[in-house]
């Protein structure tokens, strides 16, 4: 067996998988109806999107989708691709995830970390600053109210700070590797002891 081989190739894959993982956390498990594109997220109202963007201002330029770095001021925005939506109430709530399914039995107002109540946006734009004090998981629910006064509520999953769930991945590999590196170190070293010499007398 080819040892170094085996460490390139499990290397590889390690690579890939921790790949896979994290686009699939990007994802933030919300589901079919919500998904990611580079820095901006969206939830999807049929074939309809609602875009949002996530900006901290005071600490950088830079856009996040669902995982915003550290905690404090947050500046998210919304940006309804269908005009149509423009005249239809739409309300926003976020909510701190309670790490299990949440109904429409679900009492939201513990856990609801920022509300706005359902109202038309003209300009087929909004947005809000917030500042997130705890790091963790959150929930943005979108609800939005057709002309025949059907709701429909669609959500996406983000997470402030760094979680021990983000790390995940990373310490998993940093095991993986390491037991291969001990495997390769031990089987290098269990080959035939040869003895010393004797000196002649």
């Amino acid at each position: 067996m080819n040892w170094r081989n085996l460490l390139v190739a499990a290397a590889g894959a390690l690579c890939v998988s921790f790949g896979a993982s994290t686009l699939a956390r990007a994802d933030g498990g919300s589901g079919p109806e919500a998904m990611t594109m580079g820095n901006m997220c969206m939830v999807m109202f049929g074939y309809d999107m609602i875009h949002i963007t996530a900006t901290q201002p005071e600490k950088s330029r830079t856009e996040y989708c669902d995982e915003i770095p550290t905690t404090g001021n947050v500046v998210m925005v919304f940006d309804l691709a269908n005009p149509k939506f423009r005249d239809y109430p739409l309300e926003l709530r976020i909510i701190r995830d309670p790490l299990v399914p949440v109904s429409s039995d679900t009492d939201l107002e513990p856990l609801t970390e920022y509300h706005i109540a359902a109202k038309p946006y003209p300009k087929g734009t909004f947005a809000f600053q917030h500042d997130f004090k705890e790091k963790g998981h959150y929930i943005t629910m979108v609800t939005l109210t057709r002309e025949n006064g059907e709701k429909q509520t669609e959500v996406l999953k983000f997470q402030v700070g760094e979680t021990l769930w983000s790390q995940v991945p990373l310490y998993a590999g940093i095991v993986f590797i390491g037991g291969l590196l001990f495997a390769y170190w031990k089987h290098s070293n269990t080959g035939p002891k040869v003895k010393a010499p004797v000196d002649a007398a």
